[in-house]
């Protein structure tokens, strides 16, 4: 099964739940990453920005905040935010490269670094930007949390950031794989599923982003166990009710594992609680997975009416001729030719070879 990265990394607002105490550093950046999971970015931003002020030698502040935009960037596919992570990020890394100068064995100041330059590569991939350019962000990202882990071990966190980057380079085109080669690096799917089991059962802030992307891609292990996938989602949700964006998440897995009664419930669940950032997106994530699994249950008016919905919110850069087509099959059987040809002349003509898969085309 084919996944692509901007799918991944659009689920990757993750935190964990842990007993910390209030008014510790660390508790404080996770007040700020619950904002993040329940999509709260005003108030997290507000708690990472406070983070800077009390502890301004601390990377963790500006790390997180430099997230905020990532996430901005991701499904808006705008310049703005995309340059704005671009300057946030390399003031992360320049920050974490003058500790290092004077304690090259500071394995936070190593960790913000690697996981820094591995966000800006998967954003270049994801939008398509310079690919040179995000294999050395890349290259970079890899080698230094590798070297953290080697150096401490029980940095669990680490391991998620290798464990995404070996799925990651495990999906690059075979047109491509001569970059891989001459950086020194191959992907290695199942190496890089143990990674993030490790990171999931062991890590301090990625045990939930680490559970968010085993379940993905437990989707291609269905020999191991073919329920993983939706069991893992349904923990997000069954320990974060109130996020919109998990259960947008089960939904899409429900209907992909056949439950669309099911998928029907949580999506329309998560567009009566969108409420909070994001609120396109979630509506733009929602609605597919409502037209699909009304069109699955032959109720076409529904299934065009949602579908109508996600092109309202689709931008350019979005995977969408098979919900065109699936729309436009919808008119069919509802008797309306003529809506039906309209449809099928929207469909997207132009293509990105390393995004687009043949059914789009």
């Amino acid at each position: 099964m084919k996944i692509s990265i901007i799918t991944c990394i659009l689920i990757l607002i993750g935190s964990a739940q842990f007993s910390i105490a209030a008014g510790s550093l660390e508790g404080e950046i996770m007040s700020g990453l619950e904002d993040v999971y329940n999509l709260r970015f005003d108030d997290a931003e507000r708690k990472f920005k406070s983070i800077q002020s009390s502890y301004p030698n601390e990377l963790s502040g500006y790390f997180y905040e430099s997230l905020l935009s990532f996430y901005d960037a991701l499904p808006s596919r705008k310049d703005e935010p995309f340059n704005k992570f671009l300057r946030q990020s390399s003031d992360v890394i320049e920050r974490a490269d003058k500790i290092l100068e004077k304690d090259e064995r500071n394995y936070d100041a190593m960790y913000y670094k690697g996981m820094s330059h591995s966000y800006r590569s998967l954003l270049m991939l994801s939008l398509n930007k310079n690919l040179l350019e995000a294999a050395s962000d890349g290259n970079s990202g890899y080698r230094t949390l590798n070297e953290l882990v080697k150096l401490k071990p029980d940095y669990y966190d680490a391991y998620m950031g290798l464990g995404l980057y070996k799925i990651a380079l495990g999906f690059v085109p075979d047109k491509f794989k001569w970059l891989l080669s001459l950086i020194g690096f191959e992907g290695d799917i199942r190496n890089g599923v143990e990674l993030l089991r490790n990171s999931m059962a062991k890590g301090k802030f990625t045990r939930v982003d680490s559970k968010v992307f085993l379940s993905i891609f437990s989707l291609d292990e269905r020999e191991q166990n073919d329920n993983r996938a939706v069991e893992l989602s349904a923990q997000l949700v069954t320990d974060y009710p109130l996020s919109a964006v998990f259960r947008v998440f089960h939904a899409s897995l429900l209907l992909q594992s056949g439950k669309t009664n099911e998928s029907i419930e949580e999506a329309n669940t998560a567009l009566s609680m969108n409420t909070e950032s994001f609120k396109d997106e979630i509506t733009k994530s929602a609605s597919a997975v409502l037209g699909n699994a009304y069109f699955r249950l032959s109720d076409f008016g529904k299934a065009a009416q949602y579908l109508e919905t996600f092109m309202k919110y689709a931008n350019h850069g979005d995977r969408l001729n098979v919900h065109m087509f699936t729309m436009g099959i919808s008119y069919e059987l509802l008797g309306d030719r003529s809506k039906a040809v309209e449809t099928y002349k929207r469909v997207r003509k132009d293509f990105i070879n390393e995004r687009d898969g043949e059914v789009d085309k």
